[in-house]
């Protein structure tokens, strides 16, 4: 994969329904399907669009099907689209909530929800960046905000222990560089500069390439396309073997070294489908669980677990419903639930009192600590990672 940037990730990502939401309607004729992501394998027989339709004054967006027989159908509610990564998995939706996440297996035929790691070259680490929203506190005179908090994960693919590994409030991007090699790019605080440079999850030992922004790289030829922290931002080549950099020379080269080739769509659907009035196939859902947590005998299964800063987080709502415990929201000052919200948890021998300074939210999901589960009146929790995930 020659192109790194996560911005062409991201995009193909969210496309299939992007492009649905904001084209304007006369883009489309009024009964052409429009196919935004394929799979196919002649081997198996699948076959699968991800697609949109305009049908009045609404798009009908769908993954369509085809059938044994010839025929075509679409998924049920509430799955519209799909992206292939390269993970050997078709992501679906819910890439900011470590609860609802969905990925269609095709060699299970079977949407499952996981949390969809991206995977270092040698198989030791994973890798998933999601986004959450805290309200920070302003200083006076200044009011407070609502802030973007971007949290990278990496997970060991052998104790499968998952941590938060950064949370920033600016732009920052990791790639697997190569073994479990993450290439870092973004803004850091202490030198005030934007920054290129490695880092070794195994060893937590970084170091520092260079002073700029990336721009763009090449895994096959070990190159780097960047500019550097200077008002001028002429383009630079870095070789990751010797450690130099240069000129680029034009937009020649530019093309030559970092081409950007995306694989035409090989459709068989046929045009005159009516997305709207296709029959619908109920797809296989697994929900696979990444934890397992035996609090005084009872065992849950937990969809994510992880520690950040030493500290440990279990998901409120999966615990609770195995638990028996009642949640309940607290009158709040601010119209604003994340600024100030209290939720009372109450167990079966004693309650605690859930706030922003104790608590941890992301995609809408509360989590707690072990010593919170010890104040509800637990005195054993142990903690196990399923291994097959």
């Amino acid at each position: 994969m020659n192109q790194a940037l996560k911005t062409t990730i991201r995009l193909g990502m969210t496309a299939s329904v992007l492009i649905a939401l904001t084209l304007p309607l006369t883009a489309h004729a009024a009964d052409k399907v429009q196919v935004y992501e394929t799979y196919q394998d002649e081997v198996k027989g699948i076959e699968l669009y991800s697609v949109s339709q305009l049908n009045g004054d609404h798009f009908d967006a769908a993954v369509i099907a085809r059938q044994a027989d010839g025929s075509y159908a679409k998924w049920q509610e509430p799955f519209h689209s799909f992206v292939q990564d390269g993970s050997g998995l078709l992501r679906l939706s819910g890439y900011d909530d470590p609860e609802q996440s969905y990925v269609y297996d095709v060699k299970k035929e079977t949407i499952i929800r996981k949390t969809p790691y991206t995977v270092s070259p040698d198989g030791k680490w994973g890798y998933l960046e999601r986004s959450r929203y805290l309200f920070v506190p302003g200083v006076k005179p200044y009011s407070g905000h609502v802030a973007k908090i971007r949290d990278y994960y990496l997970k060991n693919m052998q104790t499968r222990a998952v941590s938060i590994y950064n949370s920033t409030e600016r732009r920052f991007d990791a790639f697997w560089l190569n073994g479990h090699t993450l290439l870092e790019n973004g803004y850091l605080e202490t030198t005030k500069q934007n920054v290129i440079r490695t880092y070794d999850p195994a060893t937590g030992e970084r170091k520092e390439l260079l002073k700029g922004s990336l721009y763009n790289w090449n895994r096959a030829k070990g190159i780097l396309l960047y500019v550097k922290n200077e008002p001028q931002r002429l383009p630079w080549i870095y070789d990751l073997k010797t450690g130099t950099s240069r000129l680029l020379d034009g937009n020649s080269e530019m093309k030559a070294l970092f081409p950007y080739t995306t694989p035409p769509l090989v459709s068989k659907l046929p045009q005159e489908l009516a997305v709207n009035e296709l029959p619908v196939i109920q797809v296989p859902v697994l929900q696979e669980n990444e934890y397992f947590v035996n609090v005084d005998g009872t065992s849950v299964g937990i969809p994510a677990a992880f520690a950040k800063e030493g500290v440990t987080w279990l998901p409120v709502k999966p615990l609770a419903a195995a638990l028996g415990w009642n949640l309940r929201l607290q009158p709040q000052k601010s119209s604003y639930k994340a600024a100030d919200y209290r939720y009372e948890l109450t167990g079966s021998s004693a309650s605690l009192v859930l706030t922003p300074s104790n608590s941890f939210i992301t995609g809408g999901r509360m989590y707690l600590t072990r010593e919170q589960l010890k104040l509800l009146g637990y005195s054993s929790i142990v903690l196990t990672p399923n291994m097959d995930y």
